[in-house]
């Protein structure tokens, strides 16, 4: 078994009570918390890790929240979605807060 540690300035508190879990959301299912100008550069070294990354998700993924609708609100990773898009991908890992049980 091997593991790569990289850093990363994506954070998710976790509060005493809850948990992280995981998993994967079809691309066209996410919203994005943040719909504001993205900065090129950032979308393509996304775009590249992904691609280095071949059919393997980044860890950390995005993270977000379940909406009511069903969709997964993306609050930090949204230029790994717009990568994931551009790559033709149907399927992106995320991670998100719930109860403990």
């Amino acid at each position: 078994m091997s593991a790569v540690a990289t850093p990363q300035d994506r954070t998710l508190s976790v509060p005493p009570g809850k948990i992280v879990k995981t998993g994967y959301v079809h691309v066209f299912n996410v919203e994005l918390a943040c719909r504001e100008r993205m900065a090129v550069g950032d979308v393509a070294g996304a775009f590249q890790k992904l691609i280095c990354l071949g059919d393997h998700s980044p860890w950390l993924p995005p993270n977000g929240y379940w909406l009511d609708n069903g969709k997964f609100r993306i609050v930090d990773g949204r230029h790994e979605w717009v990568a994931s898009v551009m790559l033709g991908k149907d399927y992106m890992l995320v991670a998100w807060l719930a109860d403990q049980d």
